[in-house]
């Protein structure tokens, strides 16, 4: 499938993880089409929650996405060309994936361990302003 298939406008929910040894996984799954965030932490059991989004919220969300270019990175990595253009970041290593829904029923699932893409700190920034909390491994 191809980036330019779909248009931002197109999706309905984006699932992201964040996984380490011994760290536990961080899943924030960004549901654009029900208005809502469901946050699980393993490391912090009880920091589960899900969250309700305003209309205005995900018009918000919609609006900073093509700025990560999500949908092009993400298109590379599902291809295995991403680790060309990845960044290593972390301490530690660290699995992620981030599977994009769209309104057709089609998914792009995109995954790498440590090699992050450029513009995951602006893609992780969307999810810590609608999450009001941290989107990183203790």
């Amino acid at each position: 499938m191809s980036d330019s298939k779909h248009d931002y406008n197109d999706i309905v929910s984006i699932e992201t993880e964040l996984s380490g040894y011994r760290r536990g996984s961080l899943k924030a799954m960004l549901d654009l089409g029900a208005g809502r965030l469901a946050w699980t932490d393993t490391h912090m059991w009880n920091n589960d929650f899900v969250r309700a989004l305003s209309a205005e919220a995900v018009a918000n969300i919609r609006k900073k996405l093509p700025a990560t270019e999500l949908l092009s990175w993400a298109a590379d990595y599902a291809s295995g060309v991403g680790n060309l253009m990845g960044s290593m970041t972390g301490s530690f290593p660290q699995d992620w994936s981030v599977i994009i829904r769209f309104s057709d029923g089609e998914s792009l699932k995109a995954c790498g361990v440590s090699s992050f893409p450029k513009q995951w700190g602006a893609y992780r920034q969307v999810i810590e302003e609608v999450a009001k909390t941290s989107f990183r491994l203790r």
